[in-house]
């Protein structure tokens, strides 16, 4: 038996919250595609049927390491699902397949021996095919006369959708579903969250996804990212979990157990950081990097003002007035845009480093593997006041308005964090470069500020850079 899943369609409703294609969004640990596929037993061969966003479904696929999956390339796949439906080879409707649409799932599906077509009860039935007055068709069917599917498919001269090819069949059972998860529309994606939640913190963004399947760790970007593969390979300082693999809009790799949250391991990494960085701020060899600095900087802050334009006016924050082009006007970006060249990790915050009994691995690198190495440095700098753990957690950052235009930013650090921090500038890295590395940090939460999902975040993000800016410029 073979289990076929409709992807080709553009899913125009769920583009207001979906970041790829709807079956890409994650739910809980992974995506709804990963779901669908999990809940079914003994099946011969998944067919997916491919159109709208088909290289994004294809590497999540190949990252995912399902080994019984072929894919139907649709053309026209805008028209409509019978068109889709039609573009199926023959060979497919073989044998009997189960149908299952590809935003919708139920954990182990029933295992039937007829025609049979699943529905769910719902006080929500209007948004999707009433079967009944109480009841809708639940988008997942077992067709034990495929040939008949496939016929009625190809010799209506009406434009049908599954369900109606259905309705032609001289015998079909009708099941009820107990359980049913669906991300069609926004009211059902919202409440499928809530009941999976992941496993892991994760900072959502708007430009990429990160799932867990399979014991892998799936990190897929909706931009392409270059040479990945060989800075990883040469970047003998920031050890990754291995075996790595790459496709053009993706990393995965294997799933490593270790403590991201450090604990007793802080001070044992310090120690080989502060080595690392020691020893390459002592080669003393110049690079410019403009673009990582000031260029990105200024790009970062115009990107956030596109977004919330009444963010270039000026604003009192924690009592001053701040106006956020004469901040970064006022900034020496020679300091910032002179570094020293070294062996760079790219992103490395806290979030990005497990240590498991004195071993450090390092993941989510960026491309390239030299560059500035106080970019490094800033990030994980940053990533003492503002790591994944605590932006997971309810009121640990948050913007009090007096007035709208006055608002009190507050981030309230942990003992833990706290401790942290104290020991970072305890060290003689900061005590040499601490204006260089207050001023970087703070470019570093500017340029974060629009990449959130999370509005909120942003602006407390945005704030929070300007007010430091201003006590370090």
């Amino acid at each position: 038996m073979n289990l076929l899943i409709p992807c080709s369609g553009p899913g125009t409703r769920s583009n207001s919250y979906a970041k790829f294609h709807k079956a890409l969004i994650r739910i809980g640990n992974k995506a709804v595609l990963s779901h669908i596929i999990d809940s079914y037993d003994d099946i011969d061969t998944v067919y997916i049927l491919l159109g709208s966003q088909a290289e994004y479904i294809k590497q999540y696929i190949e990252h995912c390491n399902y080994t019984n999956v072929e894919f139907i390339e649709i053309e026209n796949w805008n028209d409509s699902q019978f068109t889709s439906l039609k573009q199926i080879p023959k060979h497919v409707f073989e044998q009997p397949f189960y149908y299952n649409a590809c935003d919708n799932w139920t954990p182990n599906v029933p295992i039937v021996t007829k025609n049979t077509i699943f529905n769910y009860n719902s006080e929500n039935k209007d948004l999707y095919d009433s079967v009944d007055e109480k009841s809708f068709y639940a988008g997942i069917s077992y067709v034990k006369d495929a040939k008949l599917f496939y016929n009625i498919l190809h010799h209506s001269k009406e434009t049908r959708n599954d369900l109606n090819i259905y309705h032609e069949f001289d015998s079909l059972e009708v099941a009820m579903l107990n359980e049913w998860y669906d991300v069609g529309n926004m009211e059902a994606y919202m409440a499928s969250t809530a009941f999976f939640t992941s496993n892991y913190n994760i900072l959502d963004k708007t430009n990429q996804e990160i799932y867990y399947v399979n014991n892998r760790v799936i990190k897929l970007f909706k931009n392409t990212i270059e040479d990945l593969q060989q800075a990883l390979k040469y970047n003998h300082c920031f050890p990754h979990p291995s075996p790595i693999y790459e496709t053009p809009n993706g990393i995965s790799y294997d799933f490593v157990e270790g403590n991201v949250n450090l604990d007793a391991d802080y001070n044992y990494l310090l120690e080989n950081l502060c080595k690392l960085w020691d020893f390459t701020l002592a080669n003393n060899k110049p690079i410019v990097n403009k673009a990582i600095w000031q260029d990105k900087t200024w790009e970062r802050f115009e990107m956030f003002c596109d977004k919330y334009p009444e963010s270039a006016e000026p604003v009192i924050v924690n009592g001053n007035q701040l106006d956020p082009f004469r901040i970064l006007e006022k900034i020496d970006w020679s300091i910032l845009n002179n570094g020293i060249e070294g062996a760079c990790h790219g992103d490395l915050v806290l979030d990005n480093i497990i240590v498991n009994h004195e071993k450090i691995n390092y993941i989510d690198h960026r491309e390239g593997n030299v560059g500035d190495v106080f970019y490094d440095i800033c990030k994980f700098y940053h990533s003492l006041h503002l790591h994944n753990v605590n932006l997971q957690r309810a009121n640990y950052f948050n913007i009090i308005n007096g007035d709208v235009y006055m608002p009190t930013v507050h981030l309230p650090l942990t003992e833990v964090d706290l401790e942290r921090i104290n020991r970072f500038k305890q060290t003689t890295l900061y005590q040499t470069h601490k204006a260089k590395i207050e001023l970087g940090v703070a470019c570093i939460w500017l340029s974060m500020s629009p990449l959130n999902v999370n509005n909120d975040l942003n602006k407390f993000l945005f704030l929070f850079a300007l007010d430091h800016l201003n006590r370090h410029v």
